[in-house]
């Protein structure tokens, strides 16, 4: 059975998905943070942007064991899509990969794949079909500003599938969704 890729995406109401590191954590619970443990602890895999894959190389690393995200996030495989800007990756256990290389990926191994962030990659995945979940974590708050969800994407028109739908503390909906690519 072929893996799956799941993409995990913070975004505020009016789904700017930019930068939620300054934005988000007013709405940080204890329900998404075990949401977001649960995902991370599912997941055989990291699947990261070249610039999500730079934030993430340069705090997750020097967090101790004793957060456990850090320890998981750590110790996991991680794929960076990227082309030769990056160079070689410092983070332990992270292999560069080509996005024409994400079918085989698929293939190769068990589990899950997870995303983290990563906007144009999401959108990439679901152009090509290669992204089986799309997991929406809505803040209530309006910033105004910001790269939206699916303002650059130029893909073929996609369905989405609702699966599970719910209110988290704080007043932060989950939206999962299964993309199904129309040809």
């Amino acid at each position: 059975m072929p893996r799956t890729i799941t993409a995990e995406l913070f975004a505020s109401a009016d789904l700017v998905v930019e930068a939620p590191e300054a934005w988000h954590f007013p709405w940080v619970g204890e329900e998404m943070l075990a949401e977001v443990a649960r995902e991370q602890g599912e997941a055989s895999a990291l699947l990261l942007g070249r610039r999500t894959y730079e934030v993430f190389a340069g705090s997750w690393p020097d967090r101790g064991d004793e957060v456990p995200l850090a320890r998981r996030l750590n110790a996991m495989p991680k794929f960076v899509v990227s082309t030769s800007t990056l160079g070689s990756p410092a983070w332990h256990n992270t292999e560069l990969v080509g996005f024409d290389d994400l079918a085989e990926l698929k293939d190769r191994g068990e589990g899950r794949i997870t995303v983290a962030g990563s906007i144009r990659l999401v959108e990439s995945l679901i152009a090509g079909g290669l992204l089986d979940e799309l997991r929406i974590l809505t803040h209530p708050v309006i910033l105004g500003e910001g790269r939206r969800l699916f303002d650059a994407y130029d893909g073929p028109r996609v369905d989405l599938e609702l699966v599970e739908s719910r209110t988290l503390e704080r007043g932060v909906q989950l939206a999962v969704h299964h993309p199904r690519v129309q040809h």
